[in-house]
């Protein structure tokens, strides 16, 4: 047997897990859960029946009841049949036959060609011959019509119940070194990964609480907390255990680790699939701790993806945390044209400049030196006039006597410009 409740509070799962662990969301405002094995604590179906209604009216909840032998006869008589409705096994025919046939879960086209054929309840619907209800409405009238008469059974979509990743650990002895908290980490985070693998789930960011000791410089129990997130989702535990050793070893807590809770936010399993002509790169998950070991290095603002500044300011970028996007299948067809590559100096070389009717004619800096034997240019640029970072700068391609084809360009400063040598092309 199954009970159906109905009704626009928010509290009829809770309702009905009060009586049954196996309950069915089957939408928002409707709720099955089993009777299975309920007849022993609360009596007959009458008596299950006024508990469910009396705990309901205790928490002020004011909706429809209905218990059938299957879920989908209980649905129907819930949702059109005000009050407590109890069907015995056999009856569902007659109690459900009154139902209008516009409250039949079916396509309007199909309820339009019912009422065309002077059906208006669910029992005229199933007093219609079965073998002409399949030949006319094909297996869709089948299944309405068992629908209709009650008799439509199948086994319940028990709803999960949400799963917290967290995990806690209390310390008989407060822990100083990051060694043995590492130690303590890496068991809750191989449960907590075990847990995720289950339901076929990944994170994308770890949380850390602890609970301090009494220390110099802080109060017994109080909490610190780390949390790391992860441009692609993972389940690795020794990649997640990596992550939070550079972390602590960046970020030292400076104090004894009394408690530790570690909570795991689940996300969706990463899936790709590579073309046959894109390069193969290495896991994200490598390049991810790989990314985070620089990170260490040489701290995190100088590790990142580079994105283009929304300016016209010569090579401004800025690094934003990486991302790890799935690069495009190369177009075959599409031939690219001849181009020059230009690399670079980072930071770009100070030069000396002799000017001759006003082109430079000269250069000499720390690592390139010669006569200009060629020029292009200038190209003249400038920009941003209303902020502290204004800038005007002219460009020249040169090609020296040594055959090196450079961009030299010049600061406009106040009070003397600025020679620098830019990059150079192949």
């Amino acid at each position: 047997m199954f009970a159906c409740l109905f009704g626009s509070s928010p509290l009829l799962a809770e309702l009905a897990g009060q009586f049954s662990p196996l309950l069915e969301l089957t939408a928002p405002d409707t709720v099955v859960f089993s009777l299975a094995g309920l007849a022993r604590l609360f009596g007959d179906t009458h008596q299950l029946a006024s508990e469910v209604s009396r705990r309901g009216q205790a928490m002020g909840i004011q909706a429809n009841l209905a218990i059938a032998r299957n879920p989908d006869a209980a649905v129907v008589a819930a949702r059109n049949l005000r009050g407590v409705t109890i069907i015995a096994p056999g009856d569902e025919a007659a109690v459900l036959g009154r139902i209008p046939i516009h409250h039949l879960p079916a396509d309007p086209l199909l309820i339009d060609t019912l009422l065309s054929w002077g059906i208006r309840t669910f029992g005229e619907f199933t007093a219609l011959p079965a073998m002409g209800v399949a030949e006319r409405l094909g297996e869709v009238g089948t299944r309405l019509r068992l629908l209709a008469c009650g008799q439509l059974s199948r086994p319940l979509e028990v709803a999960a119940p949400p799963e917290d990743y967290t995990a806690r650990q209390e310390l008989e002895h407060p822990v100083e070194l990051l060694e043995p908290l590492l130690f303590v980490v890496s068991a809750l985070v191989r449960d907590l990964t075990a847990r995720l693998a289950r339901q076929s789930l990944s994170t994308n960011r770890i949380t850390l609480k602890f609970t301090m000791a009494k220390g110099f410089t802080m109060a017994k129990g109080e909490q610190r907390t780390r949390s790391l997130e992860f441009p692609v989702a993972l389940r690795d535990p020794l990649v997640l255990l990596k992550q939070v050793q550079l972390d602590l070893e960046a970020h030292p807590l400076k104090a004894a680790i009394q408690a530790l809770e570690v909570t795991l936010h689940p996300a969706e399993t990463r899936s790709r699939q590579d073309g046959l002509f894109v390069p193969t790169a290495p896991e994200p998950e490598k390049l991810q701790l790989l990314i985070a070991r620089l990170g260490a290095l040489v701290g995190p603002d100088h590790v990142g993806t580079p994105a283009l500044l929304d300016t016209h300011r010569p090579d401004a970028y800025q690094l934003r945390p990486c991302a790890f996007e799935p690069l495009k299948e190369p177009d075959m067809l599409t031939k690219p044209g001849l181009q020059l590559a230009f690399r670079y100096f980072r930071p770009p070389l100070e030069a000396a400049v002799e000017l001759q009717q006003g082109a430079p004619r000269r250069v000499r800096s720390q690592k390139v030196a010669g006569v200009v034997r060629q020029t292009a240019g200038p190209w003249r640029t400038s920009g941003e006039w209303w902020a502290s970072t204004a800038w005007s700068r002219d460009e020249w391609d040169i090609a020296l006597d040594s055959g090196g084809l450079y961009r030299l360009y010049c600061v406009h400063a106040p009070q003397r410009a600025n020679w620098f040598l830019d990059g150079s092309y192949d």
